[in-house]
């Protein structure tokens, strides 16, 4: 999975409707990260339905699945974080624990920046 943070989306230069163009790639407006988990989204996507895609979706209206992308918002964000503290405490399946760990680091960032996070599930 990637992690996309955006600094400043005032410095976004291309938009596709509500998703921001810029990335999956580092400048000094975005950064990226490929999260640790232990899962190969290949062979374990069930795994990655289960315990992040079908719960994201719903918390935050949000659309992401196998090899697909979306953009947490800030507003999504600030959603979200109650679902991965619930994670990170008890997790569904411990392989996910760093993923979750990081994208809490990035969706607190997002939020203090009130910009917003790419998810790209690969």
């Amino acid at each position: 999975m990637i992690l996309t943070l955006y600094r400043d989306l005032g410095k976004v230069e291309h938009w596709y409707g509500k998703i921001p163009g810029d990335g999956p790639f580092e400048t000094d407006n975005v950064s990226v990260l490929f999260t640790s988990e232990d899962c190969d989204m290949d062979e374990d996507w069930e795994a990655y339905e289960t315990c992040f895609c079908d719960p994201v979706n719903a918390i935050c209206d949000s659309l992401l699945g196998m090899y697909e992308y979306d953009f947490l918002n800030a507003e999504q964000c600030k959603k979200l974080i109650p679902w991965l503290d619930e994670q990170i405490g008890h997790p569904n399946d411990k392989r996910f624990l760093p993923m979750y760990k990081e994208l809490k680091d990035y969706a607190l960032k997002a939020i203090e920046y009130n910009t917003g996070i790419g998810i790209e599930c690969c």
